[in-house]
């Protein structure tokens, strides 16, 4: 591979002092020791100059994209994240032995709990801005058990939107036509109000109006308090908060009256479930507008960072297809609930709790196990009182007397 694209890194020399890693091919990131905030690296020291704007990498892997990147563009910082500390390391070394140090730095977190606060904090201590987040070919997860443990939660792209100033750009690509569609779908489901398609480089003007009516909705959810949701539930059953019985719901978003479907469930397993059983409604399953994007199912035929990953060299070479997409943040800000009695939110906690769909979705091993941590966390930090003496309570009595034991004679000599 070092001898074709990622041949100007000069990374033979670089493998022959650094040491080699072995690390799992697949992590949980469900586990209860990867929960915790990782603290976010201090800019001024792994960054020579704060002004300029950051690419966060989630997922690096091995590295090379980040170290090609850094060496073509040496005007932007580069920080390749990944949830394996040995990569992580080994990537840090490569840049130290390539001479790319002043611009790139590796880091080690979970980016479902982290990458939120880590990129307000680039943002509020440093003068340059989060310019992108790209997520390239993350870990497939294909068991539909352990698809609560891919990369792309609804968590995520929140914490991404929260983080991301107007303008600022998403890159989503994969070789597993499964994933790429589940990465687009999270984002458009959750964050289609704070996301739009990149106008420049895919075809937005073949999209159906009709479908963006889960924008709109989500919206003035929004505007309401009511983030994530496209509606609020009410008496009659419907799901659309007005009483009516109809199934849909009018909203207010700037003094204008916006009339927007209900959607019946936000939980793509529950609708799978209801199409099995032959029960779900006309009209009550999600369609992606996005997808409608150009003639290629609104995925880019080429890569627009004009820099290849390991994996996309390998599927290319083999006359495999990757499945991208862009994404830009609009001005629609993006906040959390208010507090309102009966809301339901979702990103208040980066643990899912007993009463939400993903909490329900986890097993019971994982949720207990992660709340095993955080009660042991707390306790580090908490003084709990001493425990009270612990009283022993006498067996009460049969009534009957004890029989005595045994009588030992001598024997006789």
């Amino acid at each position: 591979m070092e001898d074709s694209v990622f041949a100007e890194l000069e990374l033979a020399e670089a493998a022959k002092a650094v040491a080699g890693v072995r690390v799992r091919q697949h992590v949980n990131p469900l586990k209860a020791s990867l929960q915790t905030q990782a603290p976010a690296p201090i800019w001024s020291d792994v960054f020579a100059s704060t002004s300029k704007p950051l690419v966060v990498d989630i997922g690096c892997g091995g590295g090379r994209f980040d170290l090609m990147m850094a060496k073509r563009f040496p005007s932007t910082n580069f920080l390749g994240v990944d949830i394996r500390a040995p990569l992580v390391e080994r990537g840090n070394s490569w840049g130290a032995h390539a001479g790319i140090v002043d611009n790139l730095h590796f880091a080690e977190c979970n980016a479902t709990i982290s990458m939120g606060a880590w990129l307000k904090d680039y943002a509020e201590r440093c003068d340059g801005e989060v310019e992108m987040v790209t997520i390239q070919f993350p870990d497939p997860h294909f068991k539909k058990k352990h698809h609560k443990r891919r990369v792309v939660q609804t968590a995520l792209v929140r914490a991404i939107a929260e983080g991301l100033k107007p303008g600022a750009r998403v890159f989503l690509q994969s070789d597993v036509k499964a994933v790429s569609e589940d990465m687009r779908e999270k984002f458009e489901r959750h964050g289609a109000h704070l996301f739009d398609l990149d106008a420049s480089l895919h075809a937005t003007g073949s999209m159906d109006p009709e479908l963006l009516r889960a924008k709109v909705a989500r919206l003035a959810a929004e505007k309401a308090g009511w983030p994530g949701r496209a509606t609020r539930r009410d008496g009659d059953g419907d799901g659309d908060g007005d009483g009516d019985g109809d199934g849909r719901d009018v909203a207010t978003a700037d003094g204008e009256e916006v009339v927007a479907v209900a959607e019946k469930e936000d939980d793509e397993d529950d609708d799978d479930a209801d199409e099995k059983d032959g029960k779900a409604e006309p009209g009550a399953f999600w369609t992606s507008a996005w997808a409608a994007a150009g003639d290629r199912e609104g995925w880019l035929d080429e890569n627009p960072l004009g820099v290849p990953t390991e994996r996309e060299v390998q599927t290319m070479s083999s006359n495999g297809r990757c499945y991208r997409v862009m994404l830009v943040r609009n001005d629609t800000p993006a906040r959390y609930a208010r507090g309102r009695a009966g809301s339901r939110d979702r990103f208040r906690s980066p643990l899912p709790t007993a009463s939400s769909r993903r909490g329900r979705a986890l097993s019971t091993h994982a949720t207990r196990r992660a709340r095993e941590g955080v009660v042991a966390r707390a306790r580090d930090h908490v003084r709990l009182p001493p425990p009270s003496p612990v009283r022993v309570v006498a067996r009460p009595s049969s009534g009957r007397r004890p029989r005595p034991p045994p009588r030992r004679v001598p024997p006789r000599i």
